[in-house]
């Protein structure tokens, strides 16, 4: 039988997300790599978590029952441009892959009309770079541990 077509509502994430979005998280650290065993490093994704849906920039996908399928927690970017938005991390659940939620939550963070940033770690296994240059990003960087890569906005 076949799976009909899901759709999904997508929103801007809030405390009420914390969980499903670590639960995803979770499901997806191995390709991203992030560890998140112990817990130490537990706490310091919760803060990540908390920090970037506070900023007002972070993304969730949800399905028909409102469980997180996918996010984008993102933030003002810190280390550069003060007017950019830095993605942190980005997760689909396998079961929900191949329906562009990754590519809709990154339309999300472009219609703030500011460049965005994006850090990839250099054993991400998920095809990270190549997706996000096939979106529009451009690689900026590349050292032996990450790629770094901006999308601008089109100059009016």
């Amino acid at each position: 039988m076949i799976e009909a077509l899901k759709t999904f509502e997508y929103r801007k994430a809030n405390s009420n997300d914390e969980t499903d979005i670590l639960a995803v998280l979770e499901e997806v650290a191995p390709e991203i790599p992030v560890r998140l065993d112990g817990q130490e490093r537990q706490e310091k994704i919760k803060t990540i978590i908390i920090e970037c849906h506070g900023s007002g920039k972070s993304w969730v996908a949800v399905d028909v029952d409102a469980k997180v399928v996918g996010f984008i927690l993102a933030r003002p970017d810190v280390h550069g441009d003060q007017s950019a938005i830095s993605i942190r991390y980005v997760g689909v659940r396998a079961d929900s892959r191949r329906r562009r939620i990754f590519s809709t939550l990154v339309e999300k963070l472009k219609a703030n009309g500011v460049p965005l940033t994006a850090s990839v770690l250099r054993d991400n296994r998920s095809s990270m770079v190549d997706n996000l240059v096939k979106i529009g990003f451009t690689k900026i960087e590349s050292d032996a541990r990450e790629t770094r890569l901006v999308w601008s906005p089109a100059v009016k």
